[in-house]
């Protein structure tokens, strides 16, 4: 890939050994999700060059931006790169206008020239009105869009922002995520680091899971959701997850039990099930369902029209359940208690592991 991003990065911080290969076209938007400590910030330093690489080769554009193997390393100012952080880090002795000019008058752009993009990128973020004020009279949401503005303004051929939301309360977040998909568009490689989920789904063309410092799974978000590999993948995209061994008509799970669904197949499966096809009882429910396990209601989770029941099963990972708030209050289940959960056997999808 010559014109946009191939990356192999090692590299070592602590005890985290990040072993990682990214590839992005140009244009393309990735989301780098996982746990904490799954090593996601490391990538992004590592590619902007303020973590040495171990081994391992990043290309941007045909430029080889470092080789371990040759020792060539560009140090980050050199790097066609903007590095946008959870924390914002402008320069606090600097108004919004100069820190946003900051960058391009590095680039060589004359100061009368610079002033002028820097003002254009704030009005477009919606923060033109504070382009003479300093860092320590911004709200939360201006300085963020202020350092979206300063990282956007430069054109960078690979911008990676690091949880560029967390930091803002639910309103600023909201409202700043509807307009960063279009602020991101241009020819350039976008690779951001996220913890949210919607904020992966809405923003990615493409999401790429590190867990323990290395890939798990990647691919377009709607092929994630439907094809989640680990736990914290499922509880991710909202689904619960369980593994096993296809024998045709069901699956024996890894952690003791049997799940009927048709067409499993034979071998290393994993099986999804979505919270809306686990049902849940006060009483042993009646007929014969194929699935059903006997549990304790130990979470309730509201969520909108929707709400979310955590059901703990005996010797075998808990099942998420989602009902409506009218099954909560009928059925008690925010005072716990033992419960019944069944789940069709035509709504467990399965595929191979």
């Amino acid at each position: 890939m010559t014109a946009g991003l191939s990356a192999v990065v090692a590299a070592e911080v602590g005890e985290l050994r990040l072993d990682v290969a990214l590839d992005a076209l140009p244009g393309e938007v990735v989301a780098v999700v996982g746990p904490n400590g799954a090593g996601k910030s490391t990538l992004l330093r590592a590619l902007a060059g303020l973590i040495p690489l171990t081994a391992g080769r990043v290309v941007m554009g045909g430029t080889v931006l470092e080789d371990a193997a040759t020792g060539h390393r560009l140090p980050p100012e050199q790097r066609p790169v903007a590095l946008v952080f959870q924390d914002r880090l402008l320069f606090p002795h600097l108004s919004a206008l100069d820190n946003v000019a900051f960058g391009l008058r590095c680039q060589g752009v004359r100061r009368a020239e610079a002033g002028r993009r820097a003002q254009a990128w704030l009005d477009r973020l919606g923060v033109g009105h504070r382009a003479a004020s300093r860092p320590a009279t911004l709200s939360g949401g201006e300085a963020q869009r202020v350092a979206l503005a300063r990282a956007l303004a430069v054109e960078p051929a690979l911008l990676l922002l690091d949880e560029p939301l967390a930091a803002l309360d639910v309103e600023a977040r909201a409202a700043l995520r509807r307009e960063l998909r279009p602020l991101m568009a241009g020819a350039g490689v976008r690779v951001l680091v996220t913890h949210d989920p919607l904020q992966a789904m809405i923003l990615a063309d493409r999401l790429v899971v590190l867990e323990h410092g290395r890939v798990v799974q990647h691919g377009k978000p709607r092929e994630v959701a439907e094809r989640p590999r680990s736990p914290w993948v499922a509880e991710l995209v909202g689904v619960n997850l369980l593994r096993g061994h296809g024998r045709d008509d069901g699956v024996e799970l890894a952690d003791g039990g049997w799940l009927a669904a048709p067409g499993a197949g034979r071998g290393p499966v994993l099986a999804v099930v979505h919270p809306r096809a686990v049902a849940v009882h006060r009483r042993p429910p009646e007929g014969s369902p194929r699935n059903v396990w006997l549990g304790r209601s130990e979470a309730v989770e509201l969520l909108g029209d929707r709400a979310r029941v955590r059901v703990a099963l005996d010797g075998r990972p808990p099942l998420v359940a989602e009902v409506t708030p009218a099954a909560v209050a009928d059925l008690a289940l925010h005072e716990g208690g033992q419960v019944w959960v069944t789940v069709k056997a035509t709504e467990v999808r399965v595929f191979p592991a």
